[in-house]
């Protein structure tokens, strides 16, 4: 069959057409197009990880930062791994030993951030804290000296605590105990309570139940006794002392009957409910209450040698630290720093201050905090002298070791089954051996 010339070139020039067409089809929209909206954007995701979780006075105030960051910020979710609790720190050091650990963490200052700074798991935040002096200069430079390791800094030195002695004040009101201002009036209480079929003390066998123990230590060492607190392969007496004090009120039966098989947070409903008239914590304790409340105070606790009361302060589990990890690919990064930058901004520190009365390291002039609880314990801690703040005893022990001679070992020691002086005897040998 013949075609005339002008059919065929009719047909050359539709295929032609057809082709383009097709092609055009195919071919990626110009994302700068009408057309661009259709296309998923990309979303990058941040694992935190933080004390913060569960029934912690501070989750539910972190999940509003985090649900703001996000609306500001559509293509960055944030997935908040936070847990409550003594579980925290063991199940952080399990995820970095497996290789999933998270891209934004807390953990307070101590042997355990610098183990993981040793093994190069945390990020050098010293130059973007450089290229951004505004951001540096917010804070107290001060509290950088705790998150520097090798003249290089690590962490975000966010949030600071300090700790007390608790009282439900309508109890000591209705059974008209003194408050007590040193160790002899301490145990003057104690009987008194017992008397009335009320636990002295809300106390259990955890790391976080150590705060009496601890606050014991300072109240007789001081700054330096604390942070000296092993010379000539010896622990400072202060440390073995404490223990024997805390021996003293376990068989005052200061402490519930069960207190060596009770978790954290069964210790600290014993004092929510009045069924406990003091409890040893720390300022991140205040949001529990009701803004309202005026039945709980927090005073200094007793002084055991009739010095002045101490305070011990430091930085909490808001000190926050980015992972190596986070650094693979450059979009994690600068959204890691972002959300790292919001976290620790002024606003965020001025949520969180009249939320929850969370005292940060920045350099700013907050107004009263949300309730009188928080004003008066904010109160006590300003008006401490410096020379009186001491340092937080497991900031200065070696972590694992405490964790695992001290409290693991402490129901022995209070049921006479353990000295004072083998537990540590063993905990410095641990240390030296780490």
């Amino acid at each position: 069959m013949k075609y005339s010339k002008r059919f065929l070139s009719i047909a050359i020039l539709s295929v032609l057409c057809f082709s383009v067409v097709a092609c055009a089809g195919n071919r990626p929209k110009d994302p700068e197009g009408p057309d661009s909206a259709a296309l998923p954007e990309q979303r990058t995701t941040i694992e935190l990880m933080t004390t913060w979780g569960g029934v912690d006075s501070m989750a539910g105030t972190l999940k509003e930062i985090i649900a703001r960051f996000e609306n500001e910020n559509s293509t960055i979710k944030v997935s908040n791994q936070s847990i409550f609790g003594d579980e925290y720190l063991p199940t952080l050091k399990t995820r970095f030993a497996s290789g999933t650990e998270p891209d934004v963490f807390g953990l307070w200052p101590g042997s355990d951030i610098t183990y993981l700074v040793k093994a190069n798991k945390v990020a050098d935040l010293t130059d973007i804290l450089k290229q951004d002096r505004a951001w540096m200069d917010s804070f107290n430079l001060s509290s950088f000296t705790y998150t520097t390791y090798g003249n290089k800094i690590y962490g975000i030195p966010f949030e600071m605590v300090f700790e007390g002695l608790f009282i439900n004040k309508d109890l000591f009101e209705k059974y008209k105990v003194e408050k007590p201002q040193n160790y002899e009036e301490l145990k003057t209480a104690i009987t008194a309570f017992r008397s009335y079929g009320i636990i002295p003390i809300a106390y259990n066998s955890s790391a976080e139940g150590s705060y009496i123990y601890q606050n014991m230590v300072a109240s007789l060492g001081g700054k330096k006794g604390v942070e000296q607190s092993i010379s000539d392969g010896k622990i400072n007496q202060i440390y073995i002392d404490a223990m024997k004090y805390m021996k003293e009120l376990y068989d005052m039966h200061a402490f519930p009957k069960d207190a060596l098989a009770l978790n954290s947070n069964e210790r600290n409903q014993l004092f929510f409910t009045k069924q406990a008239a003091m409890i040893v914590q720390g300022s991140w304790f205040i949001p529990y209450f009701d803004k309202y409340d005026q039945s709980v105070e927090m005073i200094p606790f007793p002084s055991m040698n009739n010095s002045s009361p101490k305070v011990p302060t430091g930085l909490g589990g808001g000190t926050f630290y980015i992972s190596r990890s986070a650094w693979d690919e450059s979009p994690g990064e600068d959204a890691t720093i972002l959300f790292l930058k919001y976290l620790t901004s002024k606003e965020t520190a001025t949520f969180f201050y009249e939320k929850t009365a969370l005292m940060s390291n920045l350099k700013i002039q907050q107004e009263r905090p949300y309730s009188s609880l928080a004003q008066k314990s904010i109160d006590l801690y300003e008006k401490t002298r410096e020379e009186n703040k001491t340092s937080i005893p497991d900031h200065i022990i070696d972590r694992s070791a405490w964790n695992d001679v001290v409290i693991q070992q402490f129901p022995y020691f209070l049921e006479g089954k353990k000295s004072a002086e083998e537990i540590w005897s063993e905990v410095v040998i641990r240390i030296q051996q780490n």
